[in-house]
């Protein structure tokens, strides 16, 4: 698990839409690839303020695998350069120190656990558990009504990985259980992930269809050579549910497939024609959603045409810098 100086901006940027306070859940340590003199300035950059801290007082990582000998600062200590949040660990031994141990693929969720937490990071362990989705369930039970649950996992296959998800998997799920927000995006890169610039896709099913607002929940291709990852910001709300199972688009029993051109063909659906569709409604919430793009305007980089227009499904937003010395 780990937090990239690429999800580190990220982070701080949702807390800058709004601000991450108290009870915070890490899903294993994360190893953040930042030395303490990087997240200071980092922290400065993203927020705008000036830190009263001396890098050398902060907490070195000596915990995860991933930091040992490289004098990284602690999941801990960066998320306490900015939050005033209660940091938990929950891991399903131990293994790197966690304070909570749990297994995130059992079928109960401790009572003690359930609705506590306010911000839950979850870092590259959906695609190395066996079953991801009791663990996205019990991620879902932990939080509390308004929190909320950053994560990112892989949509690309590698060996080190058990599962590689599609954009659809996260964005479906949380529309089923009716969550108050849902963005996901696709990052993509091309060598080592943490030295890397990344690019940023936002996987919007709800677009313009020939001038007419449409819904088309299926997930499109793009180069699947590129390593990536699933980017995903998701909120609790006071209706939300944890135990709802979403049917991918083309076997839904509303979807229509049909002829055309002697091809068959998945049609788009009309977001404001069915009422009780938890899809349809979903997909019009999150559109509506206040949180700004993870990439700011002028974060565009010169791309190859065929990495910019992947589909209308999967939008280019802007691309991130890997901070590196």
């Amino acid at each position: 698990m780990g937090i990239p100086s690429q999800v580190a901006r990220l982070i701080l940027r949702e807390h800058m839409f709004r601000p991450i306070t108290g009870q915070l859940l890490s899903i294993g340590r994360q190893t953040v690839h930042l030395t303490p003199r990087q997240a200071k300035a980092l922290v400065e950059a993203e927020l705008g303020i000036q830190l009263d801290v001396d890098p050398k007082g902060l907490e070195l990582d000596t915990s995860t695998r991933g930091a040992r000998n490289r004098g990284l600062i602690s999941d801990r200590a960066f998320f306490s350069l900015f939050s005033d949040a209660t940091y938990h660990c929950l891991d399903q031994s131990n293994y790197e120190n966690a304070d909570i141990v749990f297994d995130l693929c059992s079928t109960q969720t401790p009572s003690e656990l359930q609705d506590r937490f306010d911000f839950v990071v979850e870092g590259s362990t959906l695609d190395n558990v066996f079953d991801p989705a009791a663990a996205l369930r019990n991620l879902t039970r932990v939080t509390r009504v308004g929190g909320r649950l950053f994560q990112h996992n892989r949509v690309s296959r590698r060996p080190n990985v058990y599962v590689a998800f599609a954009l659809s998997w996260f964005y479906d799920y949380y529309s089923v259980n009716e969550f108050e927000d849902c963005q996901v995006y696709l990052a993509q890169w091309d060598a080592e992930q943490v030295t890397s610039r990344w690019d940023f896709y936002h996987y919007r099913p709800l677009r313009e269809h020939d001038g007419v607002l449409k819904y088309f929940g299926q997930d499109t291709w793009y180069y699947p050579w590129r390593h990536a990852h699933a980017i995903v910001i998701a909120e609790k709300g006071s209706q939300s549910t944890s135990d709802k199972h979403p049917i991918q688009f083309e076997y839904r029993a509303d979807t229509v497939n049909t002829l055309v051109d002697g091809n068959y063909k998945m049609l788009p659906q009309d977001p404001l024609a069915a009422d009780e569709n938890p899809y349809l409604k979903a997909a019009l919430r999150f559109s509506r959603s206040r949180r700004p793009p993870v990439v700011k305007p002028h974060e565009k980089a010169q791309l190859p045409i065929e990495f910019v227009s992947y589909a209308p499904e999967i939008v280019y937003c802007g691309s991130i810098d890997a901070i590196v010395d």
